[in-house]
């Protein structure tokens, strides 16, 4: 069926984060939230454009993060350390773990993906089209481990881009999914530059709804490239056949991180012009670009 092939991705509400300033994450099997001896302490403070203090109530904080990567490498590069926190599990935002005295590197990851990214290289920690792209913040610099208690209240920094489909035509009546493939960003990051270093080739599938034409995909623009070519296709399902309806290629669509993409346009009609416009959400960033082709 279908619904066994294809699924949605889909921005979930982290609603919790007004708590974290009293709660505490578990970055090893060994520390906790009562050990006398941690000596390093890391708080989630804020996220880029989306402070905490934003909320009266834990109800009133909307997000798009509802798990947390923390990731400890040595000197080397090597990982030592890992732990995932998801909403709603006890303790969200604050880590309390021990280090021997030493140079590490601390990564904080927060996304929605449905697994967590490969993290063994420290240059190439990758989502993929089975985890889901996704809004995705992080935190990465050096950690010096002395004598005395370190404490970090840290900031998240937003590191993709967001592209929204917004179709002027109606979608084929018989769709009844939509897919969305295309190039030119990332799935994989450098967490030392927080920039895509693979030329992925990512995809995401969306149900039809026909009461709805919005649909967006999240991409990590790369240092070589501020462009994607998209392709969207749709498609029906008869006796467990998959039938292709339409396809429509879009090119050199502007991408810049932390900043939305606004396509707008007729993408199933061919006689119609297509016009794509860039418009920055003012919770990303406040500057507005417009692009037409």
């Amino acid at each position: 069926m279908m619904n066994k092939h294809f699924s949605v991705i889909v921005m979930m509400l982290w609603s919790l984060l007004y708590a974290t300033s009293c709660e505490k994450m578990v970055i090893s099997g060994t520390d906790g939230p009562d050990d006398a001896d941690a000596n390093v302490v890391v708080q989630v403070m804020s996220f880029e454009q989306q402070p905490f203090s934003m909320a009266s109530t834990r109800g009133d904080v909307e997000t798009a993060c509802t798990r947390l990567n923390f990731i400890v490498y040595d000197e080397a590069g090597e990982r030592i350390r890992q732990e995932t926190q998801l909403l709603g599990d006890e303790g969200f935002g604050m880590a309390q773990f021990k280090l021997q005295e030493g140079r590490y590197y601390l990564v904080v990851l927060a996304h929605s993906g449905k697994g967590n990214p490969t993290s063994t290289n420290l240059h190439k920690i990758g989502f993929t089209n089975k985890t889901g792209y996704t809004d995705t913040f992080l935190y990465a610099d050096s950690l010096l481990v002395g004598e005395e208690e370190v404490d970090c209240e840290i900031q998240l920094k937003r590191i993709v881009s967001k592209v929204q489909f917004a179709f002027s035509d109606a979608l084929p009546e018989r769709a009844d999914s939509i897919r969305i493939y295309y190039e030119g960003g990332s799935g994989t990051f450098d967490a030392t530059t927080g920039l895509g270093v693979v030329k992925s080739k990512q995809q995401q599938w969306f149900p039809v709804r026909h009461d709805t034409q919005r649909f967006e995909i999240y991409t990590i623009p790369r240092a070589d490239s501020d462009k994607l070519k998209v392709l969207v296709t749709t498609y029906r399902t008869v006796g467990g056949q998959v039938e292709l309806l339409t396809e429509r290629e879009i090119s050199d669509i502007p991408i810049r991180q932390n900043h939305i993409t606004i396509c707008r346009g007729s993408l199933f009609n061919a006689t119609e012009q297509h016009q794509i416009s860039i418009d920055i959400d003012t919770t990303w960033d406040d500057e507005r670009i417009e692009f037409s082709f």
